[in-house]
């Protein structure tokens, strides 16, 4: 219950734009233990609310490790990616944006270019 607790004032703080009151919350609320919905939860609003203040190496590390524990979230890679731009590395954001746009869809015309669009994206 106090994780629980913990992790809605985190996003109460995030709510309201005050990521730097959200991040001990977060921290707390995953320290305490989460269910896997709240932990992703948890993961995604820690790491991208250290983007928000400036902790990138931190928040591209958390966003990482919850992309590597959580690989079928959709959402994830996307925070992962905004993350690793901000940190000045768009070619490995872009590679992580394909990879995730290819993972999530069967649509005939992404599927005949998959292969071109993986080498252009290994490219960056």
């Amino acid at each position: 219950m106090e994780a629980q607790a913990a992790l809605q004032k985190a996003f109460a703080f995030d709510s309201n734009g005050d990521e730097a009151e959200a991040i001990p919350c977060y921290r707390r609320a995953l320290e305490l233990g989460l269910n896997d919905a709240d932990t992703v939860a948890a993961m995604l609003g820690l790491g991208s609310s250290l983007r928000n203040v400036g902790e990138l190496d931190e928040s591209v590390a958390v966003l990482r490790a919850a992309c590597e524990r959580f690989p079928e979230h959709r959402a994830l890679p996307v925070f992962y990616a905004y993350s690793l731009w901000s940190s000045h590395r768009g070619g490995d954001a872009m590679r992580v944006l394909v990879d995730t746009l290819l993972a999530a869809s069967d649509a005939p015309e992404l599927v005949r270019y998959t292969r071109s669009i993986r080498g252009y994206a290994a490219e960056l």
